[in-house]
């Protein structure tokens, strides 16, 4: 059990850690206040969050699935189910939806009990530690080598980040990530054509000057610009866990290695990709700080305070809310912010996965549901996110959603993922720090940053 036990004890840290796929990622904690040397007042334990729980059919046996798919998407997802259920009359199933800080510590805790759900969903990013735990069983034989699927009509950037020690160890249920949503109408009111988009830092730099502009209507190059009282962005610092590793491989830097086998966040070419980020905020002014508390990217877009959004697929449901909104944007590919006009966007996968202990009935079960759920992929394009399978991502139904179509297009062009490692989330969160140091202030030495963050990251990388 040593093994699972490390497995629950990395989670539960994981838990802590880990954001639901849309909107941006929520503020962070605020550390600086100074603590209460009065003796701690005992607080009544904070109630579980409900779970989405949702019963398709009645049987003594039901196929019983996790996943974290409670935000929008859920919806989309719940009716996904329903058309499996009326297709499938012989299986029944109990769908369970939490929230992935309480998926994370349910998921682990379940199989080193022996009691584990048929069929998980999480994401491609995080299958190289759980697999690395002992938590999922391999996927080739059950899905792919009878010609139930087949490999090649997947993303192979991310049939690459699912494979380890040559095992196959989940299936993709879309691609998911950033993408550029952007106003047309503020730019057209900046005197520029919303078809001519640029193509490297210095032109982005020059446009979002022209875009930015103060409540007195002057611009960042302008004397007498007040940086306290902006009225419109060019572009804002969304979720770093998307923007920054993107930012990077386009400046060709990195978090680590290609082999994982060395830490490159202070490579020159890191350090530069983060300190354009900087720039952007403190010294061309045309992004708000990144600070704790500052508003969400997408209220800034909703009220037209924000021209450039790098979003997720998911903001399609945003989008579908807010029709006005929707219907001054367009799509593109995440534009190029490095010196060369270098190209590349982090995207995602939520996947599906058998976990280790489930008996054959479970696993024939979770087989049937799979396949299903990934060969109707079209539906679930309507909540935004791509389907895996290439053929259904060219479905004229899929083809008519915009949005999808673009971000399927970038992705399979483009489109990168992290680099798998059994210590993934470790990994990330000293990254994540490193990062968020190098942008809390306009003195911040974000070389120095970096450095620290390599080092942290590096002794992650020489454990054994």
């Amino acid at each position: 059990m040593r093994k699972l036990s490390f497995s629950l004890a990395m989670l539960m840290v994981m838990a802590m850690l880990l954001a639901a796929c849309g909107g941006g990622a929520a503020p962070a904690a605020d550390t600086g206040a100074a603590a209460d040397a009065a003796a701690p007042v005992a607080e009544a334990p904070a109630a579980e969050p409900t779970p989405v729980i949702n019963n398709f059919g009645q049987c003594d046996d039901p196929l019983i699935l996790w996943h974290g798919l409670t935000g929008s998407d859920g919806a989309v997802f719940a009716e996904l189910l329903q058309q499996f259920s009326d297709a499938n009359p012989d299986v029944c199933l109990n769908s369970e939806g939490y929230p992935w800080d309480i998926f994370f510590q349910k998921y682990p805790t379940a199989v080193a009990a022996g009691t584990p759900p048929d069929l998980v969903i999480f994401h491609a990013a995080e299958v190289n530690q759980m697999a690395n735990e002992g938590l999922m069983l391999p996927m080739d034989d059950i899905m792919f080598s009878d010609g139930t699927l087949n490999v090649d009509d997947f993303n192979e950037v991310l049939m690459e980040q699912l494979t380890v020690n040559g095992q196959i160890m989940a299936v993709p249920f879309d691609n998911h990530g950033w993408l550029l949503w952007y106003n047309t109408k503020l730019m057209e009111d900046a005197g520029l054509d919303p078809n001519v988009l640029p193509a490297n830092g210095a032109e982005f730099i020059e446009m979002a000057q022209k875009l930015t502009k103060d409540i007195n209507g002057k611009h960042p190059n302008e004397e007498g610009f007040d940086k306290d009282n902006v009225d419109v962005w060019a572009i804002d610092y969304t979720w770093p866990r998307y923007t920054i590793p993107t930012t990077l491989w386009q400046f060709g830097g990195a978090v680590v290695s290609p082999d994982g086998k060395t830490a490159t966040l202070d490579s020159p070419e890191s350090i530069a990709a983060v300190q354009f980020g900087h720039d952007l905020m403190y010294k061309y002014y045309v992004a708000p700080p990144a600070v704790p508390g500052k508003m969400w990217a997408g209220d800034l877009y909703k009220n037209n305070k924000l021209v450039f959004m790098w979003e997720g697929t998911w903001t399609g449901g945003f989008m579908r809310d807010n029709p006005d909104v929707a219907a001054l944007t367009k799509t593109a590919f995440i534009n190029s912010l490095a010196p060369d006009g270098n190209q590349a966007v982090k995207f995602d996968s939520h996947i599906f996965s058998i976990p280790t202990g489930v008996d054959q009935d479970g696993i024939d079960k979770a087989k049937k549901l799979i396949t299903f759920l990934v060969e109707n992929g079209a539906y679930w394009a309507t909540s935004g996110q791509v389907p895996a399978l290439k053929s259904v991502q060219a479905l004229p139904e899929v083809q008519a959603i915009p949005s999808v179509a673009m971000a399927a297009e970038q992705f399979n062009a483009i489109g990168r993922t992290d680099t798998s490692h059994k210590a993934f989330i470790e990994i990330q969160t000293a990254w994540e720090t490193a990062v968020g140091n190098a942008l809390a202030s306009p003195t911040a030495d974000v070389a120095a940053a970096l450095r620290a963050g390599n080092e942290q990251v590096q002794a992650i990388l020489d454990r054994p």
